[in-house]
Order: structure tokens, then sequence, then C-alpha cells
């Protein structure tokens, strides 16, 4: 059993194997998605950090984003329209749950 995940308003309970039990106490990274404990590489990647990089001759910007365990950064380019629909699917996403970091998601075992 998996007890809470110190995530506000939740005491959640799964049955894991005990290869991913053993994992879990030992300190891996988890977590739970719905009724489903992801480890590993399951688990979705973590943003470090990101910047923005004004484009030079088109109307738009790069958005650089660092994520954990990876050496080089994933730049994608947006358009004034392609930035306002990220901010919209972020608004909605973020207004479904408690605000939360990706630090506060993700867990290691005491």
């Amino acid at each position: 059993m998996v007890g809470s995940q110190g995530v506000r308003g939740g005491y959640r309970e799964a049955y894991v194997c005990t290869e991913h039990k053993a994992s879990i106490d030992a300190g891996s990274l988890w977590y739970v998605d719905g009724h489903s404990v992801l480890i590993g590489q399951d688990i979705p990647p973590v943003l470090e950090r990101m910047s923005v990089r004004p484009s030079v001759g088109s109307e738009g910007f790069t958005l650089i984003l660092h994520v954990a365990g990876q050496t080089e950064p994933i730049e994608v380019f947006l358009t004034p329209t392609g930035a306002r629909t990220l901010a919209v699917f972020i608004n909605a996403a973020s207004s479904d749950s408690p605000p939360a970091l990706n630090e506060a998601l993700l867990h290691r075992s005491h």
C-alpha cells in the first residue's frame, strides 16, 4: 500500500507490486495519476525552469523548457495565437485542481 501523497485534499491508497513497493521505499520518485501509481520512466517530466527568447524577423517567440534529466532544453516556437491557446489550456488545467508545482506532485518515500 502507498499512503498519503502530501497533496492538498488527498490521502490515496493504491496496490503496487512488491518490486515497485521496494523501489518506493528505497526513495524512488513516484506519482499517483488517478488509480495508477507511476514510477521511474512513467512519471511525467519535471519542468525545472523555462525562459522565453523573442523572435527576430517574425511575430512570436521561442519558449525554452529545461526538463529534469535532459541535457538539452526543449524549444518551441509559438505564434501569438499559439501562445494564447497555450495560456487558455494552462488556465483551464490549473482551475480544475488546486495549484501545485511539479515538486508537490512528485514525492520521495520517507
